[in-house]
C-alpha cells in the first residue's frame, strides 16, 4: 500500500481552489473612466498629439523638464497638439488622482489611440523605466494610423531642436 504525505495532499488541494495565475489588474475607476472617453473620442479630441518624457541637464546648472516645457513648445512651433493632461481633464478626472500605475494605462491608451503626425519632446535624460519608455513609445510604433513621428530634444543651452521628422 502506497501513502501519501499531508503535505502532498495539502499542496494538491490547495492547486485546486488557487488560480494557476493571477487574473489582469482592473484598471481603477479613474483610469477606466479617461479610457473609455479615449475610446469615444472623435479624432479631432485626439490629434495632433504630443508627448514628452525627461530633462535635460543646461549648461547654467539647472534643468529644463518636458513636461514643465511641452506646452509653450507645442504652441510656440504651432503644433496645436492634444496632451494626455487635457484628455484626462476631458474625462472629467483630475491628473493628481490618478497613480503612477493609471498613468501607464491611460497613456498606452491615448498612443495606441492618436492618428496622424505626432510629436515628442524629450530631454537629453530619459528614465528607462519612463512611461515614455516602457509603455507609450511601443504603442506608437505599433499603431498603424500614425503616419509619422516627430521627434524634438532640449538641448543643454535650453533651445528645443526637431532631431528627427
Amino acid at each position: 500500500m502506497k501513502f501519501i504525505s499531508l503535505a502532498s495532499l495539502s499542496i494538491f488541494a490547495l492547486s485546486l481552489v488557487l488560480p494557476i495565475s493571477a487574473a489582469p489588474a482592473k484598471n481603477s475607476k479613474n483610469a477606466q473612466k479617461v479610457i473609455d472617453y479615449i475610446d469615444g473620442a472623435k479624432p479631432t479630441d485626439l490629434n495632433p498629439s504630443c508627448f514628452w518624457s525627461g530633462y535635460t541637464t543646461l549648461k547654467t546648472g539647472g534643468k529644463k523638464y518636458a513636461e514643465g516645457a511641452v506646452a509653450k513648445w507645442s504652441t510656440d512651433n504651432k503644433l496645436n497638439c492634444h496632451l494626455i493632461t487635457e484628455v484626462v481633464a476631458k474625462a472629467k478626472v483630475k491628473v493628481t488622482d490618478l497613480t503612477p500605475d493609471d498613468w501607464k494605462v491611460v497613456s498606452k491608451a491615448f498612443a495606441g489611440a492618436v492618428e496622424g503626425q505626432v510629436n515628442i519632446l524629450l530631454g537629453k535624460e530619459v528614465s528607462k523605466d519612463s512611461v515614455w519608455k516602457t509603455d507609450e513609445e511601443k504603442a506608437l510604433n505599433d499603431n498603424k494610423k500614425v503616419t509619422g513621428i516627430g521627434i524634438w530634444e532640449i538641448e543643454t543651452d535650453g533651445k528645443i531642436i526637431k532631431i528627427s521628422k
